[in-house]
């Protein structure tokens, strides 16, 4: 019996020896802490060519196209009119006629048309441009002028009718506003879920709002009352900001807990840093950008956050619906995703208290408690 025993260690040892894999150079690199490394350098230099791609597609050189102005006139038709304004500017403009110089200026204040010509009864022209509305369009109508006034024969004179803040010449601070708000939103969700990694539910919702309502506080603070750069309504504007911050940090919550905090921050950074931002009309006006900017930036965050503290601080008595309403959505949208994969995943409680996760629905009972920790994790 000893004998046969000793026989048959060799084969077992053997088969052991068998199923440990070969210790080679790509297993260890695979098995290693460098393809991860790579995987993240690879990522982040596509990412890097397009950040600034893109904003130097969308800014860099700002083409305008389809620029609504108004026309009051009894000697040109805004047919006509766009015509030679097209062929003498190459810039392509939609005229829209008004019967009075009331009416013009209530079409600007509306924003609906960037600025608006208009004949007087003495012969001479009046040029409305709105700086509040697009400082971009405003500096190309004025630019224009001469043109203007080869085209129709008049000298032209140009009126500001809504012009922008002593501090704010350029029109940008709206843009830095809503960035900021975007921006702080998000980075803020990730501080929160890597420093309280075990909040419940409730406790992740209820700081999201807190941190939200905070930040919201100290930009609009900070760019109102504080430094005097936007003459903002400060109630309003911060209860804009608040709710563009909730959205933001709702956005990465719902991309962690759905593919993990690894990748998060990627189709996070994608769609507010590389799509909304540029888009948001805040730098260049939506008509001065390439046209899928100019149709993405209406129905994004940034974009809405832009347009409705536009309103607010410049024209409280014309306010639009559709930022608002673009705003809500994404605060349903965002919030009610994050929590419905929440729930499903890690249930109420901190995470990893409840796995109810679609890698861990197929584990044995045994094997769940022991990964409660690696899932908590992603």
């Amino acid at each position: 019996m000893t004998s046969n025993e000793n026989a048959a260690e060799p084969t077992g040892t053997a088969s052991t020896a068998a199923e440990v894999p070969a210790d080679t150079p790509s297993r260890r690199f695979r098995d290693g802490p460098h393809l991860p490394a790579l995987v993240v350098t690879l990522i982040v230099t596509v990412i890097a060519g397009l950040f600034a791609g893109t904003y130097a597609w969308a800014m860099g050189d700002p083409q305008p196209h389809d620029v609504p102005i108004g026309l009051v006139s009894t000697t040109h038709t805004p047919d006509e009119l766009a015509t030679e304004l097209q062929a003498r500017t190459g810039t392509t403009f939609v005229v829209r006629p008004y019967a009075t110089e009331t009416d013009a200026e209530a079409a600007i204040r509306e924003q609906v048309v960037y600025g608006a010509l208009v004949e007087q009864l003495n012969g001479s022209v009046r040029l409305y441009v709105s700086s509040a509305s697009g400082a971009s369009v405003a500096r190309l109508l004025e630019a224009d002028a001469p043109r203007l006034e080869q085209s129709i024969g008049q000298p032209v004179t140009v009126i500001d009718a809504h012009p922008l803040g002593p501090k704010d010449p350029n029109g940008l601070v709206l843009f830095y506003v809503a960035l900021a708000a975007v921006v702080i939103g998000f980075v803020g969700a990730i501080q929160t879920r890597v420093n309280a990694a075990k909040l419940t539910l409730g406790g992740e919702l209820f700081w999201d709002v807190v941190r939200s309502v905070l930040g919201g506080f100290a930009i609009a603070f900070t760019v109102g009352p504080l430094l005097g750069v936007l003459p903002i309504p400060f109630f309003a504007v911060w209860g804009v900001l608040a709710l563009t911050m909730l959205i933001a940090g709702a956005t990465y919550s719902f991309w962690r807990v759905l593919i993990g905090a690894r990748w998060a921050m990627l189709p996070t950074w994608i769609v507010f840093v590389l799509i909304s931002n540029p888009s948001s009309g805040g730098a260049v006006a939506p008509e001065l950008l390439p046209p899928f900017y100019q149709f993405m930036g209406r129905w994004l965050p940034t974009g809405a956050t832009v347009r409705a503290v536009r309103d607010l601080t410049y024209f409280p008595d014309n306010l639009h619906l559709e930022p608002y309403i673009v705003l809500a959505v994404w605060l349903v949208a965002s919030v009610g995703l994050f929590t419905a994969v929440r729930l499903f995943r890690y249930g109420p409680g901190a995470p990893g208290d409840i796995l109810h996760t679609w890698r861990s629905i197929a584990r044995r009972p045994g094997q769940a408690g022991a990964s409660a920790g690696a899932e908590a994790a992603t």
